[in-house]
């Protein structure tokens, strides 16, 4: 590696519902989940190579049965993504690599969380991603695309402002017990979505990062997670989730 060294690193854990070891634990927190899953991916990884011709990236891919089907009109896949930027390369990044990894044409549904969402976050700092985001549906990448956690005063601007409007929003239960009426009453007359969740704000720990690099034995090298995506796919007909998995990227410096 020392002659080699990787400018990111993506890893892809592949459907995470196979990992049976994972799924016996019963109340795991997402982070505990992400960081499990990490884990058993590099430890059935046989190693690689970096691809130097494609930027320096380095790849980590658990080998697994990918989902097949002759019919996926009754599927649905959605991801959220989690941001260390509102950068618009970062969105454009995240859903060209899920798409090519879970090999799929479009994803049904996008959820980001920005890395700001204070009482203080502007629209002007909202407008690179979601601009990314309009991009997206406009090519087709994406069907639908909605934001998690940021005050309602953004959101009503953002929606205002944007070409491609919200369709979902997602509300953390751990910072408020139940969802504002503010945001019900908006949400009710623009026909957006609202959901729950308790995903942390922060998904992955330096300690995931450092098994990682270590892993690849990148002794003296710096890296930052870049973004986190986790997907789902479900059968819609009777509401089960048939893949389930995380895909996060790196940024390497040394």
């Amino acid at each position: 590696m020392s002659s080699s060294q990787p400018r990111r690193v993506v890893l892809s854990t592949g459907n995470i519902l196979e990992m049976e070891d994972l799924i016996r634990k019963a109340g795991q927190t997402t982070s505990e989940e992400l960081s499990g899953s990490i884990k058993t991916t590099l430890n059935s990884w046989e190693g690689g190579k970096v691809d130097l011709q494609n930027g320096g990236v380095f790849t980590i891919q658990r080998n697994f049965k990918r989902l097949t089907t002759n019919d996926n009109s009754g599927t649905k896949t959605t991801v959220k993504l989690f941001l260390s930027n509102n950068e618009s390369t970062q969105v454009e990044d995240a859903i060209r690599t899920v798409c090519d990894g879970l090999d799929l044409p479009s994803i049904d549904s996008v959820i980001v969380s920005p890395p700001d969402v204070s009482d203080d976050v502007t629209l002007a700092s909202l407008e690179p991603m979601w601009r990314a985001l309009e991009d997206a549906v406009d090519r087709g990448a994406v069907k639908a695309i909605g934001l998690a956690d940021i005050p309602v005063r953004a959101l009503v601007e953002l929606y205002e402002w944007a070409k491609v409007k919200p369709t979902t929003v997602q509300v953390n239960l751990s910072s408020c017990c139940v969802v504002p009426q503010e945001l019900t009453t908006f949400a009710q007359k623009h026909d957006i979505q609202v959901l729950t969740h308790n995903d942390p704000a922060e998904i992955v720990d330096e300690e995931v990062v450092s098994t990682i690099t270590s892993r690849l034995g990148l002794s003296g090298v710096q890296c930052q997670v870049e973004w986190v995506a986790r997907h789902r796919t479900i059968q819609q007909c009777f509401g089960l989730i048939q893949d389930k998995g995380y895909t996060l990227a790196l940024a390497c410096d040394g």
